[in-house]
């Protein structure tokens, strides 16, 4: 029983998590589509961003105009000189919440750091370790430290007006229908690098099996150990695919086996057969070189592709676990197109990042690193051309619901329309898995002829008000009996609980959490502030706060210095989060570090935030984090706060903190357990018949398991029903 109870807490934590990150941010077609086409064109708001040289040239008018037509309500914010990248977010947070927020954001220009030039917008360096080069943060509309995108977000990448021109024509091209071959379409290029432990065909092939073969889709396997070389590459290209991915290792230049690089692309004759171009490798999208080798299949007029996503920087290689993210990241790539139907590149990918994070067991900061190392150079709003499925199945999200314990779940069902866009009869069925809180209902069953159209609802039902806190989910089945050619599933998840305050530390007094360095309890003195602003003179709430030099900045040459708590006892909670109030002022990463980290064993951390530009607080700030990955169901978590390494120069005033609280979801109490032992035994009935017949004023512990107020007949009766239980 206890180890069936801990099997269950940690499906529940994962289906929680799932749950938290789909519902708050992830991409649904019905959200993009706003009742237009299956291709997500419509009166969306789509934002232009660019770099003053563009502004009303004759290409980027004519892809304005084009995006017009398509039904998109476009706007445009020429960036002056000198912009810095904060100024344009800031610009994007204004927008937000009102009728004019983006649901697509296109950056014109290249990029050469933190502020803009006359033909350059400016990009980020990322929280997680790695630090990446990205534009992620520009889609990021959360308060706080946040990396889960809310906007699709591409970037033209070019640095002259020609360029722009030809960029904008074959995203357009794409777009328009009609091609030399329209079969390339369904073709793919999966190229296969012999140094990945043995990770990156049996990658290919799953996808090729399970997206591309049932999909009638041709998957054309370059694979360095068969012998495939740069021509066969080149092959390929000419010949046309919608999507060609490289898994393997690279360099800002191109990829080592299959041997292709810039001078290849250069070389390319595929004019009118343009797509998506994909690569689990190192550097090839680091956009801060003049032209690293993912601008080449970009920029390269009437050849190349139309969109591409690669990294900025180095991912994970040298073991298999260490190139397992990029295998699950490729399926979660294809599963937005193939099994979610999303057609459209931004939502797509925004959509694969969150697959990416559900499915992934790893660390947090791995977890972020892809998230910001993967840029989409490309159109957000692309729509690839495809031929819809026999049967398809909409809207593409699952049922995401949640509530206290006992009820009531919102939402509590959804329906889903099946239709047959095939020339002949489909026959289907609709089931679920098995978990009881489950009904189907609707046409679960039939024929559906050409043009045909069915509904199915599922429903949270009553069963689920008797479940304790907790994740919960099953798996809605939808099957083309006939060829099975569109087979789908949705999930179903259930959230029971809401988070509460479990543990806070207000600072009124010492809680003796271990220090290092110069970091102490106490009352700050307002000094410091040679670069950014001084510490403050009290904490957010009382006099008091943990801070890192309280009289002043923190050193040149430090090395990291630690505060870091005692542990936290987090073993019957769940979707745990904190919460604390920070001054604090750091130079850019490039010169001074700060981050938060995270264990739930004293000695392996997992990095929550860590600064990813210069930071100057001039007044408390609330900051949140989930650390539900590391905390759920563990007695021992620690929170470790971290000043330094820093530079020889510019000091600022480092850590402030204040007011550090902890939430979760509660284990339920166990029945009858009077004595809070673990089980339900004669300690618990004699505690109860040393209170029976008290009239007034009893407690759940005296034994009134009504809550009455009495100690009767009916508490006895409670008692004796679950007696003998060990409680999980």
């Amino acid at each position: 029983m206890q180890s069936t109870k801990a099997s269950f807490r940690v499906c529940g934590q994962v289906l929680v998590t799932a749950l938290l990150c789909v519902a708050t941010a992830s991409y649904s077609t019905a959200d993009v589509n706003d009742d237009q086409g299956s291709d997500g064109r419509g009166p969306q708001k789509y934002l232009i961003i660019t770099a003053s040289t563009y502004n009303n040239s004759t290409p980027l008018n004519q892809f304005i105009d084009a995006k017009t037509a398509q039904g998109f309500n476009v706007s445009t914010y020429s960036v002056p000189s000198g912009t810095s990248r904060t100024t344009i977010k800031d610009y994007i947070l204004d927008l937000w919440g009102t009728p004019d927020a983006p649901k697509f954001i296109l950056l014109v220009g290249d990029t050469d750091g933190s502020s803009s030039t006359s033909t350059t917008i400016p990009h980020w360096s990322g929280g997680a370790s790695k630090h990446a080069p990205t534009d992620l943060p520009y889609a990021c509309m959360d308060a706080g430290d946040d990396w889960h995108p809310d906007i699709c977000v591409g970037r033209f990448s070019v640095r002259d007006v020609g360029t722009l021109a030809d960029v904008v024509e074959k995203s357009l091209y794409v777009e328009a229908g009609d091609y030399p071959d329209p079969d390339y379409t369904t073709r793919g290029a999966f190229l296969a690098n012999s140094g990945t432990c043995g990770m990156a065909e049996p990658t290919h092939d799953w996808v090729i099996e399970n997206y591309f073969v049932p999909n009638g889709y041709e998957g054309i396997k370059l694979y360095a150990r068969d012998g495939a070389g740069t021509s066969d590459v080149t092959n390929a290209i000419n010949y046309g695919c919608l999507w060609a991915v490289y898994y393997g290792h690279s360099s800002a230049s191109g990829w080592w086996e299959p041997s292709f690089n810039q001078s290849n692309v250069e070389n390319l004759s595929n004019t009118g057969l343009y797509g998506v171009v994909f690569s689990f490798s190192c550097n090839v999208g680091n956009y801060t070189n003049s032209e690293c080798f993912g601008e080449t299949w970009l920029r390269e007029a009437d050849k190349g592709a139309a969109a591409v996503i690669f990294p900025s920087g180095y991912i994970y290689w040298g073991s298999q676990e260490a190139w397992e993210p990029s295998t699950i990241l490729e399926h979660s790539f294809y599963r937005a197109f193939l099994e979610n139907d999303i057609w459209q590149v931004g939502p797509a990918w925004k959509t694969a990042l969150y697959h990416f994070e559900v499915d992934f067991t790893g660390s947090t900061d791995i977890e972020r690193n892809f998230f910001e190392l993967y840029n989409l150079m490309g159109d957000p709003s692309l729509a690839l051309p495809h031929t819809p499925s026999p049967m398809q199945v909409s809207p593409n999200e699952g049922l995401l619901s949640e509530g206290p314990q006992g009820g009531p779940f919102t939402p509590d069902s959804i329906t889903y329309d099946l239709s047959n866009n095939a020339d002949y009869s489909i026959d289907y069925e609709v089931t679920h898995e098995s978990a009881d809180w489950v009904t189907l209902s609707g046409n679960l069953s039939g024929t559906l002829p050409p043009s045909g159209t069915a509904h199915v609802t599922v429903e949270i039902n009553s069963n689920a008000d008797d479940l304790p806190n907790g994740g919960y989910n099953d798996t809605v089945y939808f099957t083309n009996l006939t060829d099975h050619v569109g087979d789908a599933t949705r999930n179903v998840v259930l959230a029971i609980g809401v988070p509460e305050l479990q543990y806070e530390w207000t600072f009124d007094s010492n809680p003796g959490w271990s220090t290092q360095g110069l970091w102490a309890f106490g009352q700050p003195t307002g000094g410091g502030g040679q670069y950014g602003y001084s510490d403050p003179t009290s904490g957010h709430t009382g006099p008091y706060v943990y801070g890192y030099n309280l009289n002043g900045d923190y050193e040149n040459y430090l090395s990291e210095r630690h505060l870091t708590t005692t542990a936290i006892d987090c073993s019957d909670l769940t979707r745990v989060s904190m919460k604390f109030w920070r001054r604090l002022g750091v130079e850019q990463p490039a010169y001074d570090h700060t981050s938060l980290k995270v264990s739930n064993d004293g000695s392996s951390w997992e990095t929550l935030w860590s600064n990813s530009s210069e930071i100057t607080d001039s007044s408390w700030q609330l900051q949140e984090f989930d650390i539900a990955s590391v905390a759920n169901n563990q007695p021992t978590v620690y929170i470790r706060w971290t000043m330094g390494t820093t530079d020889s120069s510019w000091q600022y005033c480092g850590w402030n903190i204040d007011d550090v609280e902890i939430w979760g979801i509660g284990a339920p109490p166990c029945f009858g357990d009077l004595d809070g032992d673990g089980d339900v035994d004669l300690g618990d009935l004699s505690q109860l018949l040393a209170h029976y017949g008290m009239t007034s004023g009893a407690t759940y512990e005296d034994g009134d398991l009504d809550e009455d107020g009495d100690v009767d007949l009916s508490d006895l009766s409670a008692l004796l029903a679950v007696y003998g239980t060990t409680c999980p």
